[in-house]
């Protein structure tokens, strides 16, 4: 009898402990999940997930199943500014943040004849500038292999794969090929270029990652020293970055008063404001279609205090900040968090972006070698408006 109560106290004890388990992963899903009404969805991604690994009868890759529904999941809350990115992704993504990238210093875009993708740009001090490849020849194979047939994407992915150096074979216009030995390795880019020019002075502003904010402002520094009488910024193709960097440039340039609103899920807002000290020059800044988020809040920024002239083409209209949520794999979340208003309070969402003051826009020709980056400033006919509109801007 003795032992016949142990046992059923042995058994209720571990009816019990198994209670106690499952609500402790119940518990530990909820906390994942963000709250109980997420386990329905989770229970049905393990079923389909289950359901394609039991029974499709091919060999899926279920990492990159399950990446393309993570993805996809993203993709259906209709917000064109949030994406996932997996573990992979996320790492090549914190190098861009950082204005470095691994590769070998080109540009490429697709050549329409030959399908394969040709050099558009060769970038300075770069394992392909000192291998001597250059502008308009076609990369053909990497180590023998044929680059035919593949995407751009596919390319980066295969050199950046490459330890140390290799054979790289490029096709020149007249058909010809030659091989060159190149190495794959990190290269630095520089956020901030600049230039003075007749008396004005010129800042490309690529984008506003690591590193932008102290080099616009060292770059009016400079400028200014060197006796500039305006500044044209240009910020075309500038997909944007971070709000610290852009915060740093703003604070230098305008005078005291708000900078930047942003709003939370709940409606909470956060102002950053500008002290006293600003750079009293006129100033152009020179946008495009292209010019995203910090880059376009920058133009809108100085036009509403009157303190530039926007010239170029109408921008998009984003008033939404991202954050990167890391998740427990490595991969992340770049998802919409804030939404954001210019000084004066303007939703650059709602408004359809901003109209510059003097519209202009690049010939397809133009355009072609902007992208590039061989324009040059005499064939630049926005660059030549800018320069024109700064000009009278300076003789009042």
């Amino acid at each position: 009898m003795k032992k016949h109560y142990s046992i059923v106290t042995l058994a209720a004890a571990c009816a019990a402990g198994f209670v106690l388990a499952l609500l402790l992963v119940a518990g530990l899903l909820i906390f994942r999940l963000g709250g109980i009404g997420g386990l329905p969805y989770a229970a049905k991604f393990a079923e389909v997930y289950n359901t394609i690994d039991r029974n499709f009868v091919g060999s899926p890759d279920m990492a990159s199943v399950s990446d393309a529904a993570y993805s996809a999941m993203v993709t259906a809350i209709d917000d064109k500014w949030s994406y996932y990115m997996n573990a992979d992704q996320y790492r090549e993504y914190q190098k861009y943040m950082e204005n470095s990238y691994t590769g070998i210093g080109v540009t490429i875009e697709q050549d329409a004849a030959s399908g394969l993708y040709k050099v558009a740009a060769v970038q300075e001090g770069s394992p392909a500038q000192t291998a001597g490849v250059k502008i308009g020849e076609l990369l053909s194979a990497v180590n023998g292999e044929s680059l035919q047939g593949k995407t751009s994407e596919d390319i980066k992915k295969q050199i950046s794969a490459i330890s140390g150096e290799f054979k790289l074979t490029l096709r020149g216009e007249d058909g010809t090929e030659r091989d060159v030995t190149v190495s794959c390795g990190m290269i630095q880019t520089k956020p901030v270029s600049f230039e003075l020019m007749q008396g004005v002075g010129y800042i490309k502003v690529r984008n506003f990652e690591s590193g932008s904010g102290d080099g616009i402002n060292s770059a009016i520094d400079t400028l200014v020293s060197e006796g500039a009488k305006g500044i044209i910024f240009d910020v075309r193709d500038n997909p944007g970055g971070l709000l610290s960097e852009l915060m740093k440039a703003l604070d230098k340039i305008l005078p005291e008063g708000d900078l930047f609103v942003s709003a939370d899920k709940q409606g909470h807002e956060n102002v950053r404001t500008s002290d006293a000290s600003c750079v009293r020059l006129p100033m152009v800044v020179l946008m495009n279609e292209n010019s995203y988020s910090a880059a376009e809040f920058f133009a809108a920024a100085l036009s509403e205090y009157h303190w530039a002239t926007l010239v170029g083409t109408h921008t998009t209209g984003k008033a939404r900040s991202q954050i990167n949520i890391v998740l427990s794999d490595g991969s992340a979340l770049h998802l919409s968090t804030n939404s954001y208003l210019t000084p004066d309070r303007t939703d650059l969402a709602k408004t359809g972006g901003l109209k510059p003051d003097i519209e202009t826009d690049l010939s397809k020709d133009e355009e072609r070698a902007f992208v590039s980056g061989t324009l040059s400033h005499d064939r630049d006919g926005q660059f030549t408006a800018a320069m024109n509109e700064i000009n009278v801007l300076i003789s009042k």
